[in-house]
């Protein structure tokens, strides 16, 4: 089956690729691309469940993902307009609690149920990340939802997968620690790279500020409007300027008031296209699998 995972990891890398050209551009990704990914995820998913002989419960794991997946990507009616309570609505967002509960008793496989679970845990996962600000762009919050429908399962590729983790243990890993999740964490390591990078960068030019010469760096003010940075400086209440290290508001508001007390170089920090690091991590999480489990392996 390991063409299945080829597929995937094939379907990912391209449309992730794409997404990315985007978010280097204008910080924009449509949903058009979400769209295609998300389809080409769900008939692999598919495939693979009519290859394990699955019963018709498994696929009602579609139910959950196209109420998920509608919420992000499609315009929906309120569950509240004008203060009123939709039923329509409320029996829509319910539908996926009642399938998955009914799916829970009806399927004998559930090492296969808890694995399916994941897809809609980790859609939740990322609209959670998203509301608290975890993730700033949407763009991202639906990378996260449709990589969950594309990688269900950790890959199994001979000689290319998981190296550091023993066949084994590989199904209750796929549980506890979804692979969009570990894709989300080497993501996030790529990251890591940057304080040092922006420290080198600001002591070559001669700007120090910390904490914030680990964030970003200084940028004249005139330049700043449509360069996919966000002001770190603003003033306060009382007056005072002060340094915000991870900002999202829009910076027109700011800039006039900085303009209007004279400063010409302010501290930014960049708007980060979040999907390039998501696909680097893509490939690394198919090539070097859980760094954790390779620490693991080192120690015990």
């Amino acid at each position: 089956m390991w063409y299945i995972y080829a597929a995937r990891f094939i379907t990912g890398l391209l449309f992730l690729s794409l997404a990315s050209v985007s978010d280097i551009r204008t910080r924009r990704v449509s949903d058009k691309v979400w769209m295609a990914m998300g389809f080409g995820g769900s008939v692999l998913l598919a495939v693979q469940l009519y290859l394990l002989d699955a019963s018709w419960h498994h696929y009602l794991i579609y139910v959950p993902i196209a109420v998920l997946l509608s919420e992000a990507l499609f315009e929906v009616p309120e569950l509240y307009p004008e203060g009123k309570l939709n039923i329509a609505v409320m029996g829509w967002l319910l539908l996926p609690i009642l399938t998955v509960t009914y799916q829970f008793y009806a399927i004998e496989d559930k090492m296969l149920f808890w694995s399916l679970l994941t897809i809609p845990a980790m859609m939740i996962l990322a609209f959670l990340f998203y509301y608290i600000g975890l993730i700033y762009g949407g763009a991202d919050a639906k990378a996260i939802l449709v990589l969950a429908i594309l990688m269900p399962f950790y890959p199994d590729i001979p000689g290319f997968t998981h190296a550091s983790l023993s066949m084994e243990y590989v199904p209750v890993m796929q549980i506890l620690f979804p692979f969009t999740f570990l894709v989300l964490l080497n993501s996030c390591l790529i990251l890591l790279v940057l304080p040092p990078a922006y420290f080198v960068y600001n002591l070559k030019n001669g700007d120090t500020g910390f904490p914030q010469m680990f964030v970003g760096y200084r940028k004249d003010v005139k330049d700043i409007p449509g360069s996919f940075v966000w002001p770190m400086e603003h003033v306060d209440g009382s007056g005072k300027t002060v340094v915000k290290l991870f900002p999202n508001r829009d910076e027109e508001d700011i800039l006039e008031t900085l303009k209007a007390r004279g400063r010409k170089r302010v501290w930014v920090t960049p708007k980060l296209p979040f999907i390039v690091p998501m696909c680097v991590g893509f490939v690394l999480s198919f090539v070097i699998g859980n760094p954790i489990t390779h620490l693991l392996s080192i120690f015990f």
